[in-house]
């Protein structure tokens, strides 16, 4: 997005949210520095996503404007692949028919044929033989895996609203 986009999304979210957010504002400091605020986080996405993530978020949302950081989380939540918004329940179905289609003696097909983030959960349940050998029709064995899944998910999460730029520098000072 450019500096004339930001002031159409401003003015548009000014129209909407009349009385709640305002903009143009009374001074030109505080205006440009609103913009150059809006600028440097929405300046890595395209304008018709963030209008078409800012118009569900009116619809969805209508009592409070949403910030630049709420509109960059609903575009990255449309952006991503189908296998990053699998639910825990949904991965766990994936393991069940893993362990159904390839067994104990086929793990590596098994394991080739998971999402990396099933994978890893699976990994950190103890292996595949060992979901193998589990109880699947145990309500524990299932909870431990849903449970496990949210923690790989919370983790990918973390970085994943980012915008590419800045997850590297964060990725950059944690390394050293």
């Amino acid at each position: 997005m450019n500096r004339k986009e930001i002031v159409r999304l401003l003015s548009y979210m000014n129209y909407n949210y009349s009385g709640r957010f305002k903009f143009p504002r009374d001074s030109k400091t505080e205006n440009k520095m609103m913009i150059e605020v809006w600028l440097d986080l929405l300046k890595y996405y395209d304008y018709s996503l963030i209008i078409k993530v800012l118009k569900k978020l009116m619809i969805t949302n209508a009592m409070w404007p949403p910030s630049a950081g709420e509109l960059i989380k609903e575009a990255e939540m449309i952006m991503k692949a189908p296998e990053d918004k699998l639910t825990a329940g949904e991965a766990w179905s994936l393991a069940l028919n893993a362990v159904r289609n390839y067994g104990y003696y086929e793990v590596h097909k098994a394991m080739d044929s998971l999402p990396k983030k099933v994978k890893d959960t699976v990994e950190h349940f103890g292996g595949f033989r060992t979901l193998c050998h589990s109880d699947i029709t145990n309500g524990y064995a299932r909870n431990q895996f849903m449970r496990l899944y949210k923690e790989v998910d919370r983790k990918d999460k973390e970085l994943l609203f980012l915008p590419d730029k800045l997850k590297n520098d964060i990725l950059m000072l944690a390394d050293k």
